[in-house]
């Protein structure tokens, strides 16, 4: 993916995280080469284990801040979708409504928008992975293997379609504090 992004013209670092992000889906690569906040967001799940304190607090904050970016990050599909949605409605207005394919529209949407969010998630827990795994190379620790499972149990429920909230605060909780 890395060596697709460098033909594409996207710099060393740059596609690095978003090879990352992309996790091998090249049309998501190509989304995301675009995307500016990419490494923004590689950031904060990052550093998220070093925020955990232990407290429901710290984890309700974190969990809005991470949900915050993905939000952010949807925003361009959804200012498209709503270019269709207009552009739909024009055209029923035009020549009715029979036919028209909203509900389709509207379904393919949802979809798009639920595997950005997917996507963005298994993106996070990825990046969080590879902070644990790189503790676990310099010193090796139970703590930090029970959060490779922590992490691999979460990935897990993602094919479930959980509350995106509820199962971000009990993966952190589940973490705890470094």
């Amino acid at each position: 993916v890395v060596a697709w992004l460098a033909t594409q013209g996207v710099s060393g670092e740059m596609a690095e995280t978003v090879a990352l992000a992309s996790g091998g889906d090249l049309r998501r690569a190509a989304d995301l080469s675009g995307d500016d906040q990419v490494a923004r967001r590689h950031d904060a799940w990052r550093t998220a284990p070093d925020r955990l304190d232990g407290s429901g607090a710290a984890v309700a904050v974190l969990v809005e801040e991470l949900r915050g970016l993905i939000d952010e990050a949807q925003g361009p599909i959804d200012a498209r979708h709503e270019t269709e949605l207009k552009d739909l409605a024009e055209r029923e207005e035009r020549l009715g409504t029979r036919g028209s394919g909203r509900r389709d529209l509207e379904a393919a949407h949802k979809r798009e928008i639920r595997r950005l969010r997917m996507d963005e998630l298994r993106f996070g827990m990825g990046t969080l992975a590879g902070v644990y795994r790189d503790r676990l190379r310099s010193t090796p620790s139970q703590r930090d293997l029970a959060a490779l499972d922590v992490l691999r149990d979460a990935n897990q429920a993602l094919i479930r379609n959980p509350n995106e909230a509820l199962l971000l605060q009990a993966m952190f909780l589940r973490l705890g504090p470094q």
